[in-house]
């Protein structure tokens, strides 16, 4: 089998959308399907520590010429200049980066669905080229972004390919402008009637989307939730361990509407325990005040992926805080439950579908996202923690990976396109 994924976001890349669908890839080809994959050139980012399958063939195309140029500057500031002091540095660095964003914010309410749209005509162009090329027998679009939909509906038009929508995540979605919302749903409706096969990350956003428009074909949808790296790195070790401590580890971003940690920070300041010790890595500079007089408590910047994955090793307990949309798991959920270790999960909702997954791990801790809850199960952690009673054995953790793994994963993804292949062929 020839699949072809159109994937904006894809390595260097590190958002949750290049994560999923490097390890689906990986694993497609490790099962002997050949992924080509039209992604953009993205020359400012370091590469992932990991190299991809031999069986997946990446296609690289010039991003256009807004993300082009703001990669251009950026290599130039990062460049050694001469005459220039270290502090200048900064503050052109600084500078370029408020430029930089502004433009970027005014540029995604003037392109639709947002400025990586830019990268259309370039990707189309290469995308017709690899569609008389090669005889692909599927053709998966990667959401978010919304610009590898537009390619999908393009390049089902020009052809007669069974094509694939992975949409983790809505298109009208909460955090989406609310003046355009019209115009999200009405591309979405336009998009899930069009695609062959939906895949989803969880039933609940299926049912979801069958509400809001009427008259879908339930069949169309699968689900393939997101997954956790079947062989997680090592653990952090001396650089991240934290001796004599309950280590408490949280790895991704705080926001104030929804995922806030001000609860939690109330409960650690309430206890006061010099048991304690909490690291938090992310862009969550802005949330540090709330831990200001709270003991042991460290703020690490964004990490990347396999160093994300080495601070959860290195932890004793992992927080999740639920989103409010009771639609969405976050990945980092399986990422915490293939490491064996325990998880204080901070309910988003009352119907926060994380419950779900946590239910049948042993050492889940669930409780609301209210201090005096928080604290009282910190207390109890604490007593645990202390009699040596927080980890799982080897066998429960490899029945855990063979659930939750990418691996597990791909094995689905691949029977959804084998019978989405062998239905058109018919």
């Amino acid at each position: 089998m020839k699949v072809l994924l159109l994937a904006y976001e894809w390595p260097p890349i590190s958002a949750a959308q290049a994560l999923r669908w490097y390890y689906l890839a990986n694993g497609l080809a490790s099962r002997g399907v050949l992924v080509h994959v039209l992604c953009p050139d993205i020359t400012s980012l370091p590469p992932y520590l990991v190299n991809s399958h031999p069986n997946v063939v990446e296609h690289r195309v010039w991003p256009g010429p807004f993300i082009g140029l703001a990669q251009a500057l950026s290599g130039i500031l990062l460049r050694p200049g001469e005459g220039a002091s270290p502090g200048q540095k900064n503050i052109a660095r600084s500078y370029l980066m408020r430029v930089y964003t502004a433009v970027r914010q005014l540029l995604d309410k003037i392109i639709y669905p947002d400025v990586r749209t830019e990268w259309y005509p370039f990707a189309r162009r290469r995308l017709g080229r690899l569609l008389r090329e090669h005889s692909f027998d599927v053709i998966i679009s990667s959401h978010e972004p919304g610009v590898d939909l537009l390619l999908g509906l393009w390049a089902q038009k020009s052809g007669s390919l069974p094509w694939v929508v992975d949409m983790a995540d809505p298109l009208c979605a909460p955090y989406a402008p609310r003046w355009r919302r019209w115009l999200d749903v009405w591309f979405e409706g336009l998009v899930l009637r069009r695609a062959d096969r939906v895949i989803l990350t969880t039933d609940a956003l299926r049912d979801v989307l069958l509400r809001r428009h009427r008259g879908l074909n339930f069949e169309k949808f699968a689900t393939v939730a997101q997954g956790a790296p079947d062989a997680p790195p090592a653990s952090a070790g001396a650089l991240w361990s934290k001796p004599g401590k309950l280590h408490i580890v949280f790895t991704g971003n705080f926001y104030r509407k929804f995922r806030n940690p001000d609860e939690f920070a109330k409960a650690l300041r309430l206890l006061n325990s010099p048991e304690i010790a909490v690291t938090i890595a992310g862009e969550n500079i802005h949330f540090a005040h709330l831990f200001s007089d709270v003991p042991d408590v460290t703020f690490l910047n964004r990490l990347e992926h396999f160093e994300c994955l080495a601070l959860q090793g290195a932890a004793d307990v992992l927080l999740n805080i639920g989103n409010t949309q009771d639609y969405q798991i976050p990945g980092k959920i399986f990422e915490y439950l293939v490491t064996g270790k325990a998880i204080l999960h901070l309910r988003g909702s009352e119907s926060d579908p994380s419950e779900e997954v946590l239910r049948n791990f042993p050492l889940s801790f669930i409780s609301d996202n209210s201090y005096k809850s928080i604290a009282d199960i910190l207390m109890q952690l604490i007593r645990l923690w202390s009699h040596g009673e927080m980890g799982l054995n080897e066998f429960d953790v490899a029945e855990i990976k063979g659930r939750h793994g990418w691996s597990a994963r791909s094995n689905s993804l691949k029977k959804i396109l084998e019978d989405l292949s062998a239905s058109r062929s018919t």
